[in-house]
């Protein structure tokens, strides 16, 4: 199984720095919609270096309406 990932690296700091803002927040908000089985079944994959896994399981999510404006908004509020 390939496990590499067609996204881009972010580091710990790219991932608090947009948790910080309110869009990140509402993203979060999205993907615990289920109580948080989603992001753990997503972190467990990602503990084990099964990247594809990870977003097989949060693409749904992420490719809802309310997602893609979310994160419109995050990569317009980059420098």
């Amino acid at each position: 199984m390939d496990t590499k990932s067609s996204l881009p690296a972010f580091s710990e700091a790219d991932i608090r720095k947009v948790l910080g803002t309110a869009e990140g927040q509402a993203l979060l908000r999205l993907l615990n919609k289920d109580g948080g089985a989603l992001l753990k079944k997503a972190a467990q994959a990602v503990k084990q270096g099964d990247m594809k896994t990870a977003q097989e399981l949060v693409r749904p999510v992420m490719e809802s309406k309310d997602a893609e404006a979310l994160i419109k908004k995050i990569n317009g509020n980059r420098p």
